[in-house]
């Protein structure tokens, strides 16, 4: 009964291992392997996707921040253009004012020396009136 007993042992054993599936393992079936790759695929496809995103709104950020410098530049430009302008006229107006305050003083310093020589004759002619009467 023993022989029985060991044949029937190791013929359930073959039976047994023929018929026995293999253990499903995750680890070592090439469809988690491909799986697994397949995910990391995705994750970095929607991590790429949202740098991609985030670059695009940070583009239209510094496009819009250049408009404005470019409109301020402008505006800038403009207003030393009328200061200069502005500069330029306040200039010829006093280099005119100027011009016509001398020529004015000119005028008056020629007529008080005119004046001073009509005097000055005056005077002489006074006294030698007075030398001519009195002397």
């Amino acid at each position: 009964m023993m022989l029985y007993m060991d044949c029937l042992f190791i013929f359930m054993n073959v039976i047994l291992a023929v018929v026995a599936k293999e253990p499903s393992c995750p680890a070592c079936s090439r469809y988690d392997f491909e799986e697994r790759l397949l995910e990391r695929v995705l994750r970095n496809e929607l991590a790429i996707e949202t740098m991609l995103k985030e670059i695009r709104e940070t583009n239209v950020h510094v496009e819009s921040a250049l408009n404005l410098m470019t409109d301020d530049t402008k505006k800038l430009e403009e207003t030393l253009n009328a200061l200069e302008k502005s500069k330029n006229e306040m200039d010829a107006g006093l280099k005119e004012t100027l011009d016509g305050g001398l020529k004015n003083k000119s005028t008056y310093m020629a007529h008080m020396e005119q004046r001073h020589k009509e005097k000055d004759s005056k005077l002489d002619n006074a006294i030698s009136t007075w030398n001519e009467k009195y002397i």
